[in-house]
């Protein structure tokens, strides 16, 4: 069986690591890619205005 291996950074300035997840939308439960960041908000790879629904708020269901 292959590995899994997670991404992870660290933005320009070093102070705020991410890690790549899963992402579900609280609305429509659409899953997409995103970013976990080091203060618990997810932020979407790529869709910077949010869920083909519209709403805005998403939980990580990767880790």
């Amino acid at each position: 069986m292959a590995s899994h291996q997670q991404s992870s950074e660290t933005d320009g300035d070093g102070t705020d690591e991410r890690v790549k997840v899963a992402a579900r939308c609280h609305e429509c439960g659409a899953v997409y890619s995103a970013w976990l960041r080091s203060d618990d908000i997810v932020q979407l790879i790529g869709r910077k205005d949010g869920c083909r629904c519209g709403a805005a708020a998403f939980e990580a269901i990767s880790t």
